[in-house]
């Protein structure tokens, strides 16, 4: 048994180290991938942060309301603020054509007399709190028919929703405040009318809760911002190192046309030697290409001006996890090898599956992104282990005990297809 799995062993290492294309498709590539995907992500990011979305804005209500609101978008870094094009006034229709056009992305129209629609409002909800035997608080009375403020807002008819909801949740946020304000000189001037006391200045109500995103990781609580790296290093590390298929179940098949394995098979002990030596040098190869990829994010990304990769106090975790995916990876490609009958067809079925259990994984499209049903089938692919696992040692900072089921799913997995490839090439041996 030992001579076959170190004539397996020696015939593997030397296939692959002879095959330079297909080294630098499992180590040269994966990590140029890392690099672009991060470098793009990361420029995304800094340009949204710097610059402000453009808005155009056309006051119709020349009154306390659309001057609070113009102050307020000119004020705030969200949004860039335009009233006027090449030096004129705008008017609706021309609002309209350019933000369909997609030259502004945002654009606000306040309706004529909002703010006096927004004081009638504001009086109407006031009267209603007192009783009806204190009379009229307000000459005029407040008319309860009367139309709210009108503020019609416009989006680029490609606008995506979650931009769409981040812009009208900060739109929302800052009429809130205009809202407040006006009830509070509502008020100060009944206070004045009524027991003539004149208020000395106006409350500041904004910035009244210490609102701070904080994480629940560790002992100690801590601003969190995810980083590009802690996605794009362990996802694209673990696609690549199932991407191993490839080479590994080309191999079996050549040695299946040239011979190799009948010669083998005449050597004593069990075939199943053959297999755990192919199984070990790929599962060195995939622990090596996890280590040049992790040492890529941790090293290389900040010289390009992006966060490092931080393992923290993980790194048991991390290897267990990181034994486990290569294990799992080589498992898969040692079946697909021996179910594959010609080399197209195992690099064909081989990196199609790769790239369905990727997408089911989360490894393409965010797990949060998908429905319910889709959440529960990501589960079932290998990839969405290791993600989970990796996500939970670098976000979550989750000890050997925290991914340990992982490790286990994926060991299982590993196992499952290294006895169906034994299984199977047993079966078609002896027919």
């Amino acid at each position: 048994m030992w001579l076959k799995f170190k004539a397996s062993v020696i015939k593997e290492s030397l296939l692959l180290l002879r095959d330079k294309a297909g080294l630098a498709m499992l180590f040269i590539m994966p990590m140029a991938l890392i690099l672009i995907m991060s470098l793009l992500q990361e420029s995304t990011l800094k340009k949204l942060e710097e610059r402000n979305t453009p808005v155009l804005v056309i006051n119709n209500d020349h009154d306390s309301l659309g001057a609070h609101i113009v102050a307020g978008l000119n004020e705030t870094e969200f949004f860039e603020l335009h009233q006027t094009i090449d030096g004129k006034p705008l008017n609706v229709q021309q609002l309209k054509k350019l933000v369909t056009n997609g030259k502004y992305r945002v654009g606000i129209v306040i309706g004529e007399g909002a703010s006096n629609a927004l004081r009638n409002k504001i009086k109407y909800e006031i009267q209603q709190q007192f009783p009806p035997e204190e009379g009229a608080l307000f000459s005029p009375p407040p008319d309860p028919d009367k139309p709210l403020p009108k503020i019609d807002v416009y989006f680029d008819p490609i606008t995506q929703s979650a931009f769409k909801q981040a812009v009208m949740s900060a739109l929302n946020e800052f009429f809130y405040a205009v809202e407040a304000k006006m009830v509070m000189e509502i008020y100060a001037s009944m206070m004045n009318d009524i027991i003539g006391i004149e208020l000395k200045q106006m409350a500041d109500f904004k910035n009244m809760i210490d609102l701070t995103e904080k994480t629940s990781v560790g002992k100690e609580e801590k601003v969190i911002i995810p980083k590009p790296a802690q996605h794009n290093v362990p996802a694209w590390t673990i696609f690549a190192m199932f991407f191993i298929v490839i080479p590994l179940a080309g191999n079996i098949i050549k040695e299946r046309e040239s011979g190799m394995s009948l010669r083998l098979r005449t050597l004593p002990g069990s075939n199943l030697s053959v297999i755990l030596g192919k199984a070990g040098v790929y599962f060195v190869v995939g622990m090596l290409q996890a280590a040049s990829m992790l040492l890529l994010g941790m090293y290389i990304l900040p010289l390009f001006g992006m966060a490092a990769l931080t393992v923290g106090p993980g790194l048991p975790a991390l290897m267990i996890i990181t034994i486990a995916i290569s294990l799992a990876a080589t498992g898969y490609g040692i079946l697909i090898g021996t179910v594959s009958t010609t080399q197209e067809q195992s690099s064909i079925f081989g990196s199609i599956s790769v790239v369905i259990l990727a997408a089911l994984g989360g490894i393409w499209v965010p797990i949060f992104m998908m429905t319910e049903t889709m959440v529960k089938i990501s589960k079932l692919s290998p990839l969405n282990w290791g993600l989970n696992a990796y996500y939970d040692i670098f976000l979550r900072n989750e000890p050997v005990s925290g991914i340990l089921h992982y490790a286990l799913y994926l060991l299982a997995f590993a196992l499952s297809c290294i006895l169906a490839a034994w299984f199977y090439n047993r079966y078609k041996n002896s027919r």
